[in-house]
C-alpha cells in the first residue's frame, strides 16, 4: 500500500509512472493537434490565373476593389469557367465541369438574369447555362441574417464547388462591428471546410484605393483571414481593367491580367495601357512644389523630403483621417495622380515617418512619428 506524504516532490516521486487520467477536455484537444502522422489531404485549386493556382477548396479568397473596377467582370469570368475550360487567363484546372453558386446581395432581378444570361454563358461559349450547374440567387430584398441563412442553406444543399458572394458587406448589419466580422468569417471558412468548396467573396476598397485597405472591420478580418485576396482596378485610360493577385498563403502573385470589353459587353485580353506619355507630363519634377523637393534623392521616382512634406501636411493636428492626409499632401506638394500620393505615403511609413493607427471610434487614422 502506497503512503501519502504532503512533500510535493515526493508525492510526484509517488506518482511517477501511474497512468494519467485522460478527461473529455484533453481528449476534444487531440483531435485538432497536427503532427507528423496526421492524415492531411493536399490542397485542390479549382482555377489557375496566369499560370498560378488559385480559388482552392475548404477555403475563402477575397475580391476587392473600388466601385466600377470590374469585379463583377471576374466574378463572370469565374462563373463561366463552370463551362468552359479558360476564359482570358483564367482556366479550370480539372475537366470536369464545376457546379457554381451565385449569391447577388447588390442588383436587381433582371440585371442578375442579365449578367447570367447574356455575359456569363456567352463567356463560356453557350447559348443557355445548365441549371444543374448553375444556382444563382437574388437576395438584394432579404436582410443581412436572412442572407447569411440562405447562404447556408444554399451551400448545404446543391454542394457547389465555387460559391460567390457579390457582395460580402451585405451579410452585417455593421461593417465595422468586430464580433460580426469574425463570426461571418468563421461562418464562411466552417461552410467551405465542411463542403468542400471554394467560398470568392468581394468587397470594396475604402476611398483611399489603397490596395490592402479593405472596407471596416469586414475587411481587416478578411484580409487576415482569406487564403487569397485579388484586386480590381481600371486603369488611366479608363477602358483597360486589371485584376491582381494580391497575395497567397502558398503561391507568389503571379502576372496580373488586363482585359477591356468590347462593344458587345464582353471582355477579351489586352495588354497594361501604356500610360508613359501622360505620366512624364504630370509627374516631372519641375511640375512639383519645389518646397519640398529633394535635390539629391534616392530614389529620383520618390524626390521628396518626406519628413518636412508630412510635417506641414500636419501642422498642429496629432493625427488626420486618411482622406483628409491625402488632400493635403497633394495640394502641398502639387502631386496630381492618387496612385503615385499612394507610394508617396508607402514610402513615408516604410521610413517611419508616419503610423497608420485605429482611433477609437474604429476608423482609420494616421499620426506622424517623431524624428
Amino acid at each position: 500500500m502506497m503512503q501519502t506524504t504532503t512533500d510535493p516532490i515526493a508525492q510526484e516521486l509517488q506518482l511517477a509512472g501511474q497512468p494519467t487520467v485522460v478527461t473529455p477536455e484533453m481528449e476534444l484537444l487531440d483531435k485538432y493537434r497536427v503532427s507528423n502522422t496526421t492524415q492531411a489531404e493536399p490542397e485542390e485549386f479549382l482555377l489557375t490565373l496566369n499560370g498560378t493556382p488559385c480559388f482552392p477548396r475548404c477555403d475563402v479568397s477575397v475580391l476587392a476593389g473600388q466601385a466600377k473596377t470590374g469585379k463583377t467582370f471576374v466574378t463572370s469570368m469565374l462563373m463561366a469557367c463552370g463551362v468552359s475550360q479558360e476564359v482570358l487567363q483564367l482556366q479550370r484546372n480539372t475537366t470536369e465541369p464545376l457546379k457554381v453558386m451565385w449569391l447577388d446581395t447588390e442588383q436587381s432581378v433582371a440585371t442578375t438574369k442579365r449578367i447570367l444570361c447574356d455575359r456569363v454563358a456567352r463567356m463560356a461559349g453557350v447559348e443557355t447555362l445548365p441549371d444543374e450547374q448553375y444556382f444563382v440567387f437574388n437576395t438584394r430584398r432579404n436582410t443581412p441574417k436572412e442572407r447569411q441563412q440562405l447562404l447556408a442553406m444554399a451551400i448545404e444543399t446543391y454542394r457547389p464547388d465555387i460559391c460567390i458572394i457579390d457582395g460580402i458587406a451585405d451579410l452585417t448589419d455593421d461593417i465595422n462591428s468586430g464580433q460580426e466580422a469574425n463570426e461571418l468569417l468563421q461562418q464562411l471558412l466552417t461552410l467551405a471546410q465542411e463542403h468542400r468548396c471554394n467560398i470568392t467573396a468581394n468587397i470594396h476598397l475604402n476611398r483611399t484605393g489603397e490596395k490592402q485597405n479593405l472596407r471596416g472591420w469586414l475587411g481587416t478580418v478578411m484580409l487576415q483571414k482569406a487564403y487569397e485576396v485579388f484586386t480590381c482596378e481600371r486603369m488611366p485610360d479608363n477602358e483597360t481593367f486589371a485584376m491582381e493577385m494580391l497575395f497567397s498563403r502558398q503561391h507568389k502573385p503571379c502576372q496580373d491580367m488586363y482585359y477591356s470589353v468590347d462593344e458587345n459587353g464582353l471582355p477579351y485580353s489586352t495588354k497594361k495601357c501604356d500610360n508613359t506619355k501622360g505620366d512624364k507630363k504630370q509627374q516631372k519634377q519641375e511640375f512639383y512644389n519645389q518646397e519640398y523637393v529633394d535635390a539629391n534623392p534616392a530614389d529620383p521616382a520618390l524626390p521628396w523630403q518626406f519628413r518636412k512634406l508630412f510635417a506641414a501636411a500636419f501642422g498642429t493636428a496629432a493625427m488626420l483621417g486618411s482622406d483628409d492626409l491625402e488632400h493635403r499632401v497633394m495640394a502641398l506638394s502639387n502631386i496630381k495622380q492618387k496612385q503615385y500620393y499612394y507610394r508617396v505615403l508607402a514610402e513615408a511609413e516604410k521610413r517611419r515617418i508616419v503610423q497608420k493607427t485605429l482611433t477609437r471610434g474604429g476608423r482609420i487614422g494616421i499620426i506622424i512619428l517623431p524624428a
